[in-house]
């Protein structure tokens, strides 16, 4: 008997390319999802893998989520987005009480993952080397600070926003006109908090993934980053499986020392000598899920295993070396901007081993991904000719 199949599901954020990743994962053992979505065509909703969209408006709040959830006897309900996560998860005792759960870490567990400082401070004091930072209190400390730092460095939020706040300075005059940009842009004040500066690392972005049943760790995985769009720092677009010692371990103790429940994303850059430098952790579903589901660690399954009180089931074991690409959501992009990169792309795109989200067996996400390309594409040839 599939125990998986009665269990009724829901999925948020509906255009998000891991969405549809879990989506698809969830029907390949009988589970069909519904997916949350504020319009009526989204990509994970053309998925034949779905159950059926339930709408919600741009601005829901938590009775119009608890309705739509109720009337659909949801049981289950888990989040992809950061901004779903950050106004959901204060909602978790609420939905627990009618009968909806979420299998992630509680509010005070989110804002040490979501703040860097505080992330950086946990590291700190376990052993996890960090990049060296500076946390600037006014524009005055900026302007001190500019003679002392070395170039290129990094201007980054403090806050995980549901997108990235990052620029690269190459020098005091670009750091203080870009440091400027970046508070006007995003509306940081000092009251806010300000961008950080930090020292840039060189080497390739690499990652630890792992499941926890509150403070017990399940399956992992890890990954190295190939390709990413923007080109100068972003989502993964072509990424490969990794495994190192080093880097499970500077990861499990981050999230050990969090007592972690649920999916959580640990992300490193290497530096000159291969040795992993913390990011971020992340505590949630990640851009490049599809991935880990496809070298065979299936974390959906997991946070099913956990809902239903069973033990989870899994080696720690995964194919490796193992690539994927995202044609559609970044990796032509990434080609388009830099050129260099083509020959690897279409050598990529015509391997066999290596797999994609373009899938014919489930086409209208596939559809949908090229369609929202082409668009992508157009509007992008618009702005420059009108500029």
């Amino acid at each position: 008997m599939n125990e998986y199949k009665n269990v009724r599901v829901a999925v948020t954020d509906a255009n998000y390319k891991h969405t549809l990743g879990i989506v698809r994962k969830l029907g390949s053992i009988g589970v069909q999802p519904y997916i949350l979505a504020s319009k009526k065509i989204s990509l994970a909703g053309l998925s034949k893998y779905s159950e059926s969209q339930l709408i919600l408006t741009e601005s829901y709040d938590e009775d119009e989520l608890l309705q739509l959830l109720f009337k659909h006897k949801i049981e289950l309900l888990i989040l992809v987005g950061t901004n779903s996560f950050k106004k959901i998860v204060p909602w978790k005792k609420t939905l627990a009480l009618s009968g909806v759960e979420i299998i992630t870490v509680e509010s005070s567990v989110q804002e040490i993952a979501f703040s860097k400082r505080s992330t950086y401070e946990l590291a700190k004091s376990i052993g996890v080397p960090i990049p060296k930072t500076i946390y600037p209190r006014n524009f005055s400390d900026v302007d001190m600070a500019k003679s002392e730092i070395v170039y290129p460095c990094v201007i980054k939020g403090l806050y995980e926003v549901g997108g990235n706040i990052v620029d690269y300075a190459t020098d005091a005059k670009d750091l203080l006109q870009k440091y400027e940009l970046i508070c006007e842009k995003y509306h940081l004040t000092e009251d806010s908090g300000l961008p950080m500066l930090q020292e840039y690392i060189p080497g390739d972005g690499c990652a630890f993934f792992a499941i926890y049943n509150n403070g017990v760790c399940g399956p992992t995985f890890q990954h190295k980053r190939v390709r990413e769009y923007p080109v100068t720092g972003g989502a993964s677009s072509c990424a490969e499986s990794y495994k190192s010692e080093r880097l499970e371990h500077y990861g499990r103790a981050l999230l050990d020392s969090l007592k972690w429940h649920g999916v959580a994303m640990v992300e490193f850059k290497l530096d000159q000598n291969d040795n992993p430098v913390l990011m971020e952790i992340n505590p949630k579903f990640w851009g490049s899920t599809d991935l880990a589901l496809e070298a065979g660690v299936d974390f959906p399954r997991a946070i099913l295993d956990i809902y239903l009180g069973k033990k989870i089931q899994y080696s720690n074991t995964y194919k490796y070396p193992f690539r994927y690409h995202w044609p559609f959501d970044g990796d032509i992009q990434h080609v388009i901007d830099n050129p260099k990169n083509v020959h690897q792309f279409l050598k990529d795109l015509f391997n066999i081993n290596v797999r994609s989200n373009i899938r014919i067996s489930d086409p209208l996400p596939t559809l949908y991904l090229g369609a929202s390309f082409l668009l992508g594409l157009f509007l992008k040839l618009k702005r420059k000719i009108y500029v």
